[in-house]
């Protein structure tokens, strides 16, 4: 789809939704105080309500936002699927309203008018949004179709089948396919046309006469990048005898994360490794990770105090151990644990893991490390913003410059903060355990995000990930 109707649809979807949040709110209103239900101290000022309009946009907005509602790739998202992910989000953004509300003014608002709308404006919001792909599918069938010639190379050939099947591309009728490159892509591309029922044209010397014979609106050069020479000697032929010209890059043997293109001074540039937590996703999820630390360390402040007189009774040194690791885009910093070895343990082993059987924690330390008590000072970090609440957990870097060389794409999860609990510590990747898996589940986060994904991560470390049996 073209990028400004892409963003014209964002903002039509971030509009309706919102609208649809405010269309709660003042039904929520007159079904408590204009529906005879009773009202022991009147009815207040309409005033009272209409002021939280504003912080009411600002945290569904954001919440939304940071749970994905509006990047590209959730288009094609089915209905269900979406239903679920705005229900979830709802419950989010209600709590932090509430939350909001009771910090916000000496004024209580009533329960029951947040209870009506914490239930109408998730059905409002699925109803607007079914109501767009409604309106969506309607536009698509009346759009005039596009004629389209794909130019394309092996397995390529069937991602732009797909990409102008869904309309992703334009409007698209798919008039043949030119087939370029080797025997063995010509082969596979002869077969994805046959399972398509697609024509098959020739490689053409004569464009001019070609499109003259068989006028195209839309032209999709869809090549491997070994066969990108071709477009150097044939693409400016094309381009001169067709209105809309589009290219695929070949870009999935160079990239494990999301691709991202962006226009620098009129320049397209593109990223291969581009971050989901850039712009409101990074912003809200820095807020998260702020107010969470904050409650983490007034929750668990009895303990962090119990550890800090336990330690230096059961052991000489510091309270604290601070060890250097590597968090994002590989900047070092210096994690805070309780302290659970003797100062002197690593002298004659150097840097290598805790495993099974270790014995160089104290008695002390052993309990703390079993129970993950010894990880609590790190919510300092997270408030400081060397660390997330979420994330890959960060490795010494001394681990890291090794594992870089001998593990294919280790360091992209660097993309995003370290965190104290993560995908692969819940699924039970922790320890002395696969650095591959590690890095598999920590990939699949980074491409995964969203604020939802992590609260769902922080459940299941409640259940999963606070006693483990990895955890040495």
């Amino acid at each position: 789809m073209n990028p400004h109707k892409q963003n014209a649809l964002t903002v039509i979807r971030l509009g309706v939704d919102i609208l649809m949040v405010f269309l709660a709110w003042g039904i929520a209103w007159i079904i408590r105080f204009h529906s005879g239900m009773e009202v022991s101290h009147g009815v207040p000022a309409v005033g009272l309500y209409l002021k939280l309009i504003p912080f009411i946009a600002v945290i569904w907005i954001g919440v939304f936002a940071a749970s994905g509602f509006y990047r590209r790739s959730n288009r094609h998202r089915s209905a269900i699927i979406e239903a679920l992910d705005i229900l979830q989000s709802c419950v989010i953004a209600t709590l932090a309203f509430i939350t909001f509300t009771y910090f916000y003014e000496e004024y209580r608002y009533s329960r029951i008018t947040i209870s009506i709308f914490a239930i109408i404006h998730p059905i409002l919001i699925i109803a607007g949004r079914s109501l767009i792909r409604k309106s969506l599918r309607i536009y698509r069938k009346r759009s005039p179709r596009r004629r389209t010639l794909i130019i394309g190379s092996g397995e390529f050939v069937e991602t732009a089948i797909k990409m102008a099947e869904l309309g992703d591309i334009a409007a698209n009728d798919i008039a043949g396919i030119i087939l370029v490159g080797d025997q063995n892509q010509i082969e596979i591309g002869q077969k994805i046309a046959a399972g398509k029922n697609l024509r098959i044209f020739d490689d053409q010397t004569d464009w001019p006469s070609f499109f003259v014979a068989h006028p195209m609106q839309t032209v999709v050069v869809a090549l491997s990048y070994k066969n990108f020479g071709w477009i150097e000697e044939k693409l400016e032929a094309i381009a001169n005898q067709v209105p809309d010209v589009k290219l695929l890059p070949d870009l999935m043997k160079f990239t494990r994360l999301a691709a991202g293109i962006e226009l620098i001074s009129g320049v397209p540039v593109i990223s291969i490794h581009d971050s989901p937590l850039v712009g409101v996703q990074g912003i809200f999820k820095r807020l998260v990770d702020f107010f969470g630390a904050v409650v983490a360390i007034i929750i668990f402040s009895p303990i962090m105090i119990a550890a800090s007189i336990l330690i230096p009774l059961t052991s000489r040194g510091p309270i604290l151990y601070r060890q250097e690791r590597m968090g994002l885009d590989g900047h070092t910093f210096m994690i805070w644990k309780f302290r659970t070895m003797p100062v002197d343990a690593e002298k004659k082993t150097g840097a290598i893991f805790a495993t099974e059987g270790d014995n160089r924690a104290t008695p002390l330390g052993r309990f703390l490390r079993r129970t993950s008590m010894d990880e609590l000072p790190q919510f300092f970090n997270v408030l400081f913003g060397d660390m997330s609440l979420v994330g890959p957990r960060p490795e010494r870097t001394v681990f890291v410059n090794d594992f870089r060389r001998h593990i294919p794409g280790y360091f992209l999860r660097h993309k995003v903060k370290a965190g104290i609990t993560g995908w692969a510590q819940v699924n039970g990747w922790r320890g002395d355990t696969s650095i591959e898996k590690r890095i598999e589940c920590d990939l699949y986060y980074i491409q995964n995000w969203s604020l939802s994904f992590d609260i769902r991560i922080l459940l299941l470390t409640l259940v999963r990930g606070i006693i483990h049996k990895n955890a040495y």
